[in-house]
This record gives structure tokens, C-alpha cells and sequence, in this order.
């Protein structure tokens, strides 16, 4: 990667991230492209995020989409190189420092999604990811995140082994699978001046929709989400429960096994016979494939992430019922004091 360049002369230091500073810039082209090609919820977008570290904070200053290219010759590390190399030319910040990517309802947890991210903690350690919601900036609420890999999910990538003794050996949950980091949005005076006239032209019907209260539909989408990810689950679960079973049974006619050929050379004994040959048991009882704990410690983490999100959303609906209740107390008592005034007249 471009950065590594500036760690091969430097000490070795710590490399860990407590803030996430986003220039203004870099948000603007973040929603730009995530509104053109992932507002729906197949396509998804996806970019690369420029900038430098400074101590524990990491400032984004620019960032580049990746292209919708289809074509199978295409590489896209190469195309990542060459951008970096012409916004070096033209003195801009071209240090790789991580990648965003769009999300449906806050549905952004996978595997793979996971296995993008060690990739780029590994290669450039300071590496973050931005998650962002179209669907809620629409309603009135910027969904940014920063994300990383905790150390302990890092180390258990590195070993490569997903059982459920690694994940112990780890001391590793769904909990501790990624870590969010406080994220910052820095803009300059220009920008604030710029930001305030053009505020002045937004039409008065615009944010509106913040205060609607017809929230049904999202909390369905959330709740549906929701149910899937409980069923493929328990899924895994009833998958991993079988396991345990055949592991159970298979030690069991080990067991007996053993016993058999141990009275078996008993006898033989007795009667001035040779004993069996030594027998590798392995080869008579394979050992059954440990089925991957990743998927439902992920399940687990994204079930985790819509329950936080439908909390969220619902403590947001009850704040626009109560404000709605509270614009309409003064129009009853106002209608009251007029129905008075008119009987004493």
C-alpha cells in the first residue's frame, strides 16, 4: 500500500485509533455516491478513504469511489495505485487509511465484510471502515459510523481457525468481534460560511419529513431483518447441536470399542495366543469436521446491532409523539378560552 513507504523509516508505535476526524469534503462524497449507486438494496457502494494519522486521531481528508466496472481484466488494485498517484501530483493526501461502504437499515455485517476489513488492518494497521445509512440521512438522521476490528478478532483471523475452542482460546464474543470509534466531522470556515447561505436557499417544506409519524414501515423493515437473522441462527445452532451429538455418540462407540478389543486380548492371553496388533483408532473413527462458529457469532453481532437500532428508533418515535402532543395542547386550551369567551358574551 501507498503508507507503507512512511512506516518502513519510522518506530515502532501504537497504533491505536480513538478518533475519527472526517473533513466535511469527504462526507459530501461519501453520501453523493452511496445516493447514486446504493440506495437500493441489492447494489452496494463502495470507496477507498485518503488521509494521515496524527498520535491516536485519524484524519480523512479525501476519498474515491470504486468504479461499477464488470469487465473480468479489470484490477482494481492497480486502479487504486493510479488514483493515489494523481492526487499526489496534484498535492493532495493520497495516504490510504481505509474504505467506506453503504448499508440498508444498518445491515452491514458479514463475513466477507469482515475478511475486507483484516485485510486492511493487516496491510495498513490504522485502517478504519465508514458505514453509512441512505435510508436514515433521508429521515432526518446522518448514519456514520467508524468501525474496527478488535484486537482479538484480528489474532483469531491470523490463526485462521473458527471453532469454538479457537474462539474460546480468544476470549472472543459477538461483542468484542468490532469496535466503534468515535467519529468527528471537521469543517473549515469557508465551508461553515458556505453551509450557511446555503440554508437560507432551502424551501420551507424541506425537513417535514423529519417529523413525520408515520413509522410503521421502518420498524417493519428492522423487525423483518431481524426475524431473518434469528432463523439463520437457530439454523446454525440446531447445526452445531447435532455436532455435539455425533461427537457424544462417536466417543461412545469408541469407548466400546476399546473395551471390546481389551477383553478380546484377554482371552487370547489366556488361551497363549498373541494379542492384536496395535490399531490406529483414528483410522477406524475419523474425526467429524468442526463446523465454523463465525457465521453465528456474526448472526449474533448484527442481531445485537438491529435490537441497539430498533431501541434507538423507537426512544426517536416516542420523542416525536410526545412533541406532537405537546403542539397540540396549546391549540386545545386555546379553543377552550374561546368557547368561554363566547358563552359569556
Amino acid at each position: 500500500m501507498a503508507n507503507r513507504n512512511r512506516r518502513a523509516n519510522a518506530p515502532d508505535v501504537d497504533n491505536t485509533i480513538d478518533l475519527v476526524q472526517v473533513d466535511g469534503l469527504v462526507v459530501a462524497k461519501i453520501i453523493k455516491h452511496c445516493h447514486e449507486e446504493g440506495s437500493s438494496a441489492v447494489d452496494v457502494a463502495q470507496g477507498v478513504l485518503l488521509g494521515l494519522v496524527a498520535d491516536t486521531r485519524l484524519e480523512v481528508t479525501n476519498c474515491f469511489p470504486f468504479p461499477k466496472n464488470l469487465d473480468e481484466n479489470f484490477d482494481e488494485e492497480d486502479y487504486q495505485m493510479e488514483m493515489m498517484r494523481h492526487l499526489r501530483k496534484v498535492n493532495v493526501d493520497h495516504l490510504h487509511v481505509g474504505w467506506y461502504q453503504s448499508t440498508q437499515q444498518g445491515a452491514f455485517l458479514s463475513t466477507q465484510f469482515l475478511e475486507s476489513q483484516f485485510t486492511y488492518q493487516t496491510s495498513i494497521e490504522e485502517s478504519v471502515v465508514l458505514i453509512y445509512d441512505p435510508l436514515k440521512t433521508k429521515r432526518g438522521f446522518l448514519h456514520l459510523k467508524a468501525y474496527r476490528l478488535t484486537p482479538q478478532a484480528v489474532a483469531l483471523y491470523k490463526d485462521n481457525d473458527f471453532g469454538a475452542d479457537a474462539i474460546k482460546t480468544h476470549h472472543l464474543s459477538f461483542e468484542s468481534l468490532y469496535q466503534e470509534i468515535r467519529l468527528v466531522i471537521h469543517n473549515s470556515h469557508l465551508v461553515n460560511a458556505l453551509l450557511c447561505e446555503l440554508s437560507e436557499m432551502v424551501p420551507s417544506y424541506e425537513g417535514s419529513q423529519y417529523l413525520d409519524l408515520g413509522t410503521a414501515s421502518v420498524l417493519e423493515k428492522h423487525l423483518r431483518s431481524l426475524t431473518d437473522n434469528v432463523d439463520e441462527l437457530l439454523q446454525d445452532t440446531n447445526k452445531f447441536n447435532i455436532y455435539q451429538r455425533q461427537v457424544v455418540k462417536q466417543q461412545q462407540e469408541k469407548q466400546k470399542y476399546i473395551q471390546k478389543r481389551n477383553l478380546e486380548n484377554t482371552a487370547r492371553q489366556a488361551r497363549g495366543e498373541a494379542p492384536l496388533p496395535d490399531e490406529d483408532i483414528t483410522k477406524v473413527f475419523k474425526p467429524i469436521p468442526v463446523p465454523p462458529r463465525l457465521e453465528p457469532m456474526v448472526l449474533s453481532a448484527q442481531i445485537a446491532a438491529h435490537c441497539q437500532q430498533v431501541s434507538l428508533f423507537c426512544s426517536q418515535a416516542l420523542g416525536k409523539l410526545f412533541l406532537s402532543e405537546a403542539l397540540q395542547q396549546p391549540q386545545s386550551s386555546q379553543q377552550t378560552v374561546l368557547k368561554g369567551s363566547s358563552k359569556t358574551a
